[in-house]
């Protein structure tokens, strides 16, 4: 017994060196687990925040497309395929920008496009001349009436009168069934550019379908 005593008074500082380093290594195993648990949480989180930003992604690459026409005096005109909510601006920025000629001044640019629309860009000149046109009407492009004898019994004629797409003033246009102010102004547009050939090339024109032709196609000439 008294060896023991003895024993363990002389080795009470090896004991405690070796407790305590049982007691650490005990430590560093509970903390790297603990931490080890905490990594596992932190990439499941990545993980989600990576699958929602793939979701997200996609949803973007669905938005609907349209397709546009722009014509006119701009680098590259032809059909462009755009992102749905796309406005007039971007459309002339894909189609290379104005030629040095071209101007945007009767164009709203921040104007939203929509599918199969058609945008013609002028050119100062042209511009100018239909600036002139709108506000001096000239008198010999006022078509002719056409008179023919009443299919009654009264006296009097019946005024068979049709507009000329190719060179009637705004407010004759607007006397059409259908036609407003801005769709008036994008039929003189269009005919400065390319002259209408044939009546149904109205159709041509943003906003006018086959319901209005249908309507004033018996009052319409070239």
């Amino acid at each position: 017994m008294e060896y023991v005593k003895n024993y363990l008074k002389n080795n009470i500082i090896l004991l405690i060196i070796i407790l305590i380093l049982i007691l650490g290594n005990v430590f560093s195993v509970g903390y790297f687990l603990y931490t080890s648990s905490e990594n596992i949480e932190t990439d499941e989180c990545i993980c989600e925040e990576c699958k929602i930003d793939e979701v997200s992604d996609n949803i973007i690459e669905e938005k609907p497309k349209i397709k546009v026409d722009i014509k006119g005096y701009v680098n590259k005109p032809g059909v462009y395929e755009l992102k749905s909510g796309a406005i007039i601006n971007d459309l002339i920025k894909l189609a290379g920008g104005l030629k040095t000629t071209g101007t945007t001044d009767n164009i709203n640019l921040s104007k939203e496009l929509k599918n199969e629309d058609m945008i013609v860009v002028l050119s100062k000149s042209e511009l100018k001349k239909l600036n002139s046109q709108i506000n001096n009407p000239v008198s010999s492009n006022k078509p002719n009436n056409i008179t023919t004898p009443s299919t009654d019994n009264n006296q009097g004629t019946i005024n068979n009168k049709k507009i000329s797409l190719n060179s009637a003033s705004k407010e004759e246009l607007m006397s059409l069934n259908g036609i407003g102010e801005s769709k008036a102004l994008n039929i003189i547009e269009y005919r400065n550019k390319t002259p209408f050939k044939d009546i149904k090339e109205i159709m041509n024109i943003s906003g006018i379908g086959t319901s209005i032709y249908e309507n004033i196609k018996d009052y319409i000439t070239i």
